[in-house]
């Protein structure tokens, strides 16, 4: 058995996310008996009405529990480490997929569980090594924290899967808002937790937890990406243009549908989000770009958006207040 598992607190507009990810996940999926879902909420009877007619399992996480997990940094982004070692102690033998809330399934899984089963982990892409990281965070306000990771690993070992290990800044660290864990990865995660503890406290890196998967999963397994799976809107304008999607299609007329009609509601619509947030990224890095007097990226980023989108006017008037609003060089 395969254990699909999402982490969901706090407001409708999370809920909403959480539920068109798990609905995207079986409307895409054919074979739904094979994987059951288990949802830590704190509001369990907000899902159920979206949700019924499919394998979802509700863990009641109180605010008092999950701060429980923040460790000893209360370090908010150790809870998904704490929710995953509790199933995988719940379920031992079973495989788990991961999923962060602000995501949705693109196509059928299948194959990417079929490589779950046979020993190969997940995560949902690469994205730096530590030493690109120090340039790239150079102009941020949390610019020291790679350097002090960085710093960390050329000073200390860490223990991993039973061996002392040293990590170096041409490692890479991937995003974790997909983790497939084989049933296996279960050993790993008292590692997870201690690298994410020494990553947290040496350097006060708010990625720390996905630095930690990024750098103990591949020392046991095969480490791939799934991208091409699941689409993972993490960035503010994404998540507000995804919140916008959502909220009209996650209403109680929908919950009130069969099954069938709920899941072919959102398989109709996660390739338009997907174009949609793929736009809403170039204008996302054009803007930013442009805010830091970058024009040259600036300007590749813009073209591209105006490849897919032509008459998008309002991002060029946002554009241009942006370039406008830069001292003259």
């Amino acid at each position: 058995m395969t254990y699909l598992t999402l982490l969901s607190y706090g407001c409708a507009a999370e809920y909403r996310r959480a539920i068109g990810t798990i609905l995207s996940f079986y409307a895409h999926y054919h074979e739904p008996a094979r994987v059951a879902t288990v949802l830590f909420t704190d509001n369990p009877e907000f899902f159920r009405p979206y949700l019924a007619g499919l394998p979802v399992d509700y863990v009641l996480l109180t605010d008092e529990r999950r701060r429980a997990m923040y460790g000893p940094h209360n370090y908010a982004f150790r809870v998904k480490i704490g929710i995953l070692a509790e199933l995988m102690q719940r379920q031992p033998g079973a495989d788990v997929l991961y999923l962060d809330s602000d995501t949705f399934f693109l196509d059928n899984p299948a194959s990417l569980l079929r490589e779950l089963a046979a020993g190969v982990a997940f995560m949902h892409q690469p994205e730096y090594t530590f030493a690109e990281a120090v340039i790239q965070y150079a102009a941020r306000p949390d610019a020291a924290a790679p350097r002090r990771l960085v710093e960390l690993l050329e000073r200390q070992i860490f223990l991993v899967n039973g061996q002392l290990r040293h990590f170096t800044a041409t490692q890479k660290g991937w995003n974790s808002g997909v983790l497939g864990l084989p049933a296996a990865a279960a050993a790993l995660l008292p590692d997870v937790f201690a690298l994410t503890d020494a990553f947290y406290a040496g350097s006060g890196w708010f990625t720390s937890e996905q630095l930690a998967f990024s750098l103990a999963l591949p020392v046991r397994f095969p480490l791939r990406r799934a991208d091409a799976y699941v689409c993972h809107y993490w960035s503010p304008g994404q998540k507000t243009h995804m919140d916008a999607c959502l909220t009209p299609l996650i209403t109680p007329a929908l919950a009130s549908q069969p099954l069938a009609i709920r899941l072919a509601a959102v398989a109709a619509r996660t390739s338009g989000w997907h174009r949609q947030l793929a736009l809403e990224k170039l204008h996302e890095g054009a803007l930013y770009a442009a805010s830091r007097g970058r024009l040259v990226p600036a300007l590749k980023y813009a073209l591209k958006a105006l490849a897919r989108a032509p008459f998008d006017l309002a991002f060029m008037r946002r554009l241009t207040q942006v370039l406008r609003a830069q001292p003259a060089p």
